[in-house]
């Protein structure tokens, strides 16, 4: 989902960005952050999820469905 997309059902629902950030104690910012996908916080994501009933890997699929990062640095012979 997109941030706009998140905020959108919080508003829909009632929620408050402040209210998931006094249950997960975190500050509004943080929870900003991680809607607008600029900090991780899996707590954050988990709880954000459940203020808008939605499995937290639809609202981030970006973060969950996302290859693995690995190093792939070759030596290169001259």
């Amino acid at each position: 989902m997109t941030p706009l997309e998140i905020q959108f059902e919080l508003k829909k629902r009632g929620k408050m960005q402040k209210d998931i950030a006094d249950r997960v104690g975190v500050s509004g910012m943080t929870v900003s952050k991680v809607i607008h996908r600029l900090t991780v916080s899996d707590r954050v994501m988990r709880e954000i999820a459940a203020a808008i009933e939605k499995d937290h890997r639809e609202v981030f699929a970006d973060y969950y469905f996302r290859p693995a990062k690995r190093s792939t640095s070759k030596v290169i012979s001259l």
